[in-house]
């Protein structure tokens, strides 16, 4: 499933992955570039996301420029904004758990924001059994996901195993040279995770970022799991140019890479979706990097291994499908005791200070 998010700067910062939940928190929020992050609390329904975009795109439409983190669970939803405008850089990132932001310099860098602060307690306490019962089908659906995804990955592996030895390493490097030789030594070093695909409620979701913001698309056609040797290979001489990388690792299999963006050169090299593998016929096809004459007796359990692979992400998404119903129940029961009206008082609030915004000339987005 691809979510349409054309000209905008978005990604994700964690993953559902074959070894449980992977954050990425700590690099994307990175100290050198962000001088104050604002850590949002709340429960479900407290309005978090709502909160993180009035934000960013009050943001944007005072100048600045900002950086969409979303869910990787719930992809409609989002974890994260990083604002830059005015010499400062800015982050506000959803604090709660399964990717819990403690202040490790309160005040001094870091502030929380509080949106608990705006429901009744007494509504809550009222809904203790829900609310636990809730918790409790919504972490068993997760862990049964969890055990679907190790399958995914241990079965990907299986299949990395059997085409290793008909892979043409040395060719893919020669290629990947090629590919990178017309672009300059990089100004601004640094490699930072931004994801551009995730497993969560919807299923499997892709961000087009990369895509609808690069000057050159290079599409890279899989041919049973190859393109990782020609992801690794480019990302290496990414590294050795010195360039500013943004990295998308594989959602399930994190030490694989999907995605590559060059930001000095605005370069995307990108594996192909599934259901766009026929539509792209300019895409590098990777069988010409294997050597498919030698491959007859591995050729049965490759296919095997794939199918089986198929049938277990399936069965994890079922298990995201009903994490989606649990996460949607309680969102109800604590979106039903806020006061909503207090809370958009003081996002407006919140601008002003931010963004250094007389009270009556807030930007007309909140």
């Amino acid at each position: 499933m691809l979510i349409h998010k054309k000209g905008e700067d978005a990604y994700f910062a964690a993953s559902n992955s074959a070894e449980g939940f992977c954050s990425y928190y700590p690099r994307c929020f990175d100290a050198e570039r962000i001088q104050r992050v604002y850590a949002v609390k709340g429960g479900p329904g407290t309005g978090k996301s709502f909160f993180l975009r009035a934000v960013a795109e009050a943001g944007e439409a005072c100048g600045w420029r900002c950086e969409y983190i979303y869910c990787s669970s719930d992809p409609n939803s989002l974890d994260g904004v990083i604002l830059t405008g005015e010499g400062r850089c800015v982050a506000l990132a959803d604090a709660t758990a399964p990717h819990v932001y403690e202040p490790s310099l309160p005040g001094a860098r870091e502030e929380i924001v509080d949106l608990g602060a705006f429901w009744d307690p007494q509504k809550l306490e009222g809904k203790i059994g829900e609310i636990r019962r809730c918790n409790l089908e919504k972490s068993k659906a997760y862990q049964r996901a969890y055990r679907f995804l190790r399958s995914v990955g241990e079965t990907g592996r299986a299949i990395d195993e059997q085409m290793l030895p008909y892979i043409k390493k040395d060719a893919i490097v020669r290629f990947a040279e090629k590919q990178m030789r017309g672009i300059p030594e990089g100004e601004g070093y640094r490699i930072a995770p931004a994801l551009i695909a995730s497993v969560g409620m919807k299923g499997w979701v892709c961000l087009d970022s990369y895509a609808a913001n690069a000057d050159r698309v290079v599409w890279i056609k899989d041919y049973h799991g190859a393109a990782q040797h020609l992801m690794q290979a480019l990302g290496e001489l990414a590294v050795k140019k010195r360039l500013s990388v943004r990295i998308s690792h594989d959602p399930i299999c994190p030490e694989k890479i999907d995605g590559l963006f060059l930001c000095e050169s605005k370069t995307a090299f990108l594996i192909l979706p599934e259901e766009r593998k026929k539509a792209e016929e300019k895409a590098v096809d990777m069988r010409r990097f294997a050597e498919t004459a030698r491959m007859q007796s591995v050729r049965r359990t490759v296919r095997n291994l794939e199918r089986m692979r198929e049938a277990m992400l399936a069965s994890a998404m079922d298990e995201m499908a009903r994490v989606k119903e649990w996460h949607f129940q309680l969102e109800e029961i604590y979106s039903a005791a806020m006061d909503f009206a207090k809370k958009e008082a003081f996002t407006k609030s919140f601008c002003e200070k931010l963004f250094h915004l007389p009270k009556d000339e807030t930007c007309d987005t909140i």
